[in-house]
C-alpha cells in the first residue's frame, strides 16, 4: 500500500438486513432508496452483488479478511485472530480507524470484529435525548451512529478508516415516522405480538407465512431511513470537502426473508435470515463511489463483497477500481447451526431436519445475458442451477449434483481463528443482541 500523505479516507457503510429486492434502486415498486439512486450518477452500482453468508456476523469477517465464510468458518463459538482485518492493515499505515454501530455481533461479542478497531461506539448505557424513537429496541437509531461518526471525522488530523453499520433496516422494524410511509397500524400489532425473533412462530406453524406481508412494509420504512442516513453522512462529508478524498463503499450484509418460498424440496421458506440460502438473504445492494466520484456506471457480472479488502488497497496505490467486485465466481456458505439456534429449531419445529442442511452456492456470468448471473447451490442432497435476472427474477433451468457446487470450494484457511470455548458472549452482549432478535 502507498503512504498516507496520498491515500484516500475510507469510508464502509455496512445496510445491515438491506436485500436488493427492496431497494428502489433495483427497481422496487417503493421509493425507498431515493438518496442512492441519486448517488449513482457519481458511483459505480453492482447489479448482482452477492453476500457472503446469510447473516452478519460470518459476512462481516468476510468483509473485514477478504476470506470466504467456507474459509474463515467463524461462528459464535469462535474468534477471529490478531492481524486479520483490512482495518488493522490500514491502522498499521497511520490510519485512525473508526467502527459505529449498535450490532453486538460486530461491537461488543468476543469475536474479535471490534478488536480491529482503535475507536468503537456503540450501544451507550444511557440513551441521549432524540435518538431513542423505538418502543421495541431500547437503544438509539442510527442518526446517533451517523452523528457520533460525524463527531469522530471532525477531530482526525489525519487519514481515516470507518465501518458504518446501520441497523434501521433489522428487526424489530420502528423507523421514524418520517420515513415508515407504508405500514400501518396492523403490521406494528402483528410485530408488538410477536416476539423479537419471531421465525418459530412461522416455522413452528403457529402463525401463516402470509402475515409477514405486513412486517414487509415496515421493513420498507426502515430501509427508507437507512437510505437517509447515508445521505446525512455523505452530505456533511461533502460540506467538509471530505467526500472526494474518500474511497466509499454502500453495501448490504445480508437481506431478510418474509416467507418468500424455496426452490429445492425441503428448503423452508425465508423467515428473517440465519438459515436459508434464498435470493432475498443472499442478493444485496453494492454502490462504490470512488475518491473524486464515478462516471455512473452500473456493473451486471457477479459481484463478491470479500473483494473489499482488495479494492481498498487499489485505492490506496492509486489504482483504478473500476468494477474491482466484479469476480468471475462469487461464492456463499451457510453457516453450520448449532447450540441453542438447533435446540430452538427441535423444540417448534416436527421436522427440524429441513431447517438444519447444509447448504452452499456458486454464482457465475451467465454466457447467454449479460445482465443476468448463472447460481448453482443445493440444499441437503438436493441442487439446482438456476438464471437470475435481477431481484426477484430468478428462473430454474435443471438440476444438478451437488458435487458440482462443491467443486467451487477450497479448505478452511488455517490459523485465522480460535475456539472461545468458555468466553461466550457476555450478559450485556446478549441483551444487547436479544434487542435484535438474536437471542
Amino acid at each position: 500500500m502507498s503512504g498516507v500523505e496520498t491515500a484516500p479516507n475510507v469510508l464502509l457503510v455496512v445496510l445491515d438486513s438491506v436485500r436488493a429486492h427492496n431497494c428502489s434502486l433495483y427497481g422496487h415498486r417503493r421509493p425507498t432508496t431515493p438518496f442512492l439512486e441519486s448517488l449513482a450518477a457519481e458511483s459505480t452500482v453492482y447489479t448482482q452483488a452477492r453476500a457472503p453468508s446469510n447473516w452478519s456476523l460470518p459476512s462481516h469477517v468476510s468483509l473485514f479478511t477478504g476470506l470466504e465464510a467456507h474459509e474463515h468458518r467463524v461462528t459464535v463459538h469462535d474468534r477471529l485472530l490478531p492481524g486479520n482485518t483490512v482495518f488493522e492493515t490500514l491502522a498499521a499505515e497511520g490510519y485512525d480507524t473508526g467502527l459505529f454501530t449498535e450490532n453486538g455481533f460486530v461491537a461488543s461479542h468476543k469475536v474479535g470484529l471490534k478488536d480491529a478497531f482503535q475507536t468503537v461506539e456503540t450501544v451507550p448505557d444511557s440513551c441521549p435525548g432524540g435518538y431513542d424513537t423505538t418502543a421495541l429496541n431500547p437503544g438509539p437509531d442510527g442518526f446517533y451512529y451517523a452523528d457520533s461518526f460525524d463527531s469522530w471525522v471532525t477531530d482526525r488530523d489525519g487519514p481515516w478508516a470507518a465501518c458504518v453499520n446501520f441497523m434501521d433496516a433489522h428487526r424489530p422494524f420502528e423507523p421514524r415516522a418520517a420515513f415508515d410511509r407504508w405500514g400501518d397500524d396492523e403490521a406494528r400489532a402483528l410485530q408488538r405480538d410477536l416476539p423479537t425473533r419471531w421465525e418459530w412462530a412461522f416455522h413452528g406453524g403457529d402463525r401463516p407465512y402470509w402475515q409477514l406481508n405486513g412486517l414487509e412494509a415496515l421493513y420498507d420504512g426502515g430501509i427508507r431511513q437507512a437510505d437517509a442516513l447515508v445521505e446525512r453522512l455523505l452530505g456533511r462529508l461533502r460540506d467538509d470537502g471530505v467526500l472526494d478524498e474518500t474511497l466509499v463503499v454502500i453495501c448490504g450484509d445480508h437481506g431478510d426473508g418474509f416467507g418468500r418460498p424455496g426452490l429445492l424440496p425441503d428448503e423452508p421458506p425465508a423467515v428473517s435470515h440465519i438459515v436459508p440460502m434464498h435470493e432475498t438473504l443472499l442478493y444485496v445492494p453494492l454502490v462504490v463511489r470512488p475518491p473524486g466520484g464515478g462516471d455512473g456506471r452500473r456493473c451486471h457480472r457477479p459481484a463478491a463483497l470479500t473483494a473489499f479488502p482488495s479494492v481498498v488497497e487499489s485505492a490506496l496505490d492509486g489504482e483504478p477500481i473500476v468494477d474491482g467486485f466484479a469476480r468471475d465466481r462469487v461464492l456463499t456458505t451457510k453457516q453450520p447451526v448449532t447450540a441453542d439456534l438447533r435446540e430452538r429449531f427441535e423444540d417448534a419445529c416436527v421436522d427440524p431436519s429441513q431447517f438444519l442442511a447444509p447448504s452452499r452456492a456458486v454464482y457465475r456470468p451467465d454466457p447467454d445475458d449479460e445482465r443476468a448471473v448463472r447460481k448453482r447451490y443445493y440444499w441437503g442432497e438436493t441442487a439446482a442451477e438456476c438464471r437470475i435476472h435481477g431481484p426477484g427474477a430468478v428462473s430454474r433451468s435443471e438440476r444438478i449434483e451437488p458435487h458440482r457446487v462443491d467443486e467451487a470450494f477450497t479448505e478452511a484457511q488455517p490459523g485465522v481463528r480460535e475456539p472461545l470455548e468458555g468466553r461466550q458472549a457476555s450478559d450485556a452482549t446478549k441483551e444487547q443482541l436479544a434487542a435484535l432478535g438474536y437471542y
